[in-house]
């Protein structure tokens, strides 16, 4: 029933069905959608211009070197993160509690260790927009995953390899 009030003949629901379009008509092309490379080629109506289907492939080049990114800052992390656990504990018993009481050869290495800390991480953004750009676009949808993966998860292991290996090392 549509209406609470009575007095007036109401349709049931199968009469209201009825009145529907059995199949509906999808719409002709949403308007958000954007073109296709191979639609471009169409409208330009010349045969030079249509894209074959071994060329319109798209190419897993993007989620590759987003992997590779993602690999090198990962092992570029841990290894400062290993080389300035291993040494904080025992530079820190020999010369002081405070960094500038350390050498300065001390000082310089662990600037620069956390100089490439921080380009690491700038790098492993990196991978993780390359990433996501390769896996929305079907530009390597496996590696740009996995390159995700290995750019969130770095951090952890490096922080924490620097942590227990400078407690270790105390």
């Amino acid at each position: 029933m549509t209406s609470t009030d009575f007095s007036y003949p109401q349709p049931t629901d199968d009469e209201l069905a009825a009145q529907q379009p059995r199949v509906p008509t999808p719409p002709a092309q949403p308007i958000y959608a954007s073109p296709r490379p191979d639609d471009l080629a169409d409208a330009h109506g010349s045969a030079a211009a249509r894209m074959d289907g071994a060329a319109s492939a798209k190419s897993p080049t993007l989620g590759k070197v987003a992997v590779a990114l993602s690999i090198v800052a990962m092992v570029l992390s841990l290894a400062a993160s290993v080389i300035l656990g291993a040494t904080v504990g025992p530079s820190e018993a020999a010369s002081g509690y405070y960094f500038t009481d350390t050498p300065d050869w001390y000082q310089t290495l662990a600037t620069v260790l956390v100089g490439v800390q921080g380009l690491c991480t700038c790098a492993g953004v990196t991978a993780i927009i390359l990433g996501i750009t390769a896996a929305v676009t079907g530009r390597g949808r496996t590696p740009g995953v996995i390159a995700i993966a290995i750019a969130a998860i770095a951090p952890f292991v490096s922080f924490g390899t620097f942590i227990v290996l400078s407690f270790i090392a105390a």
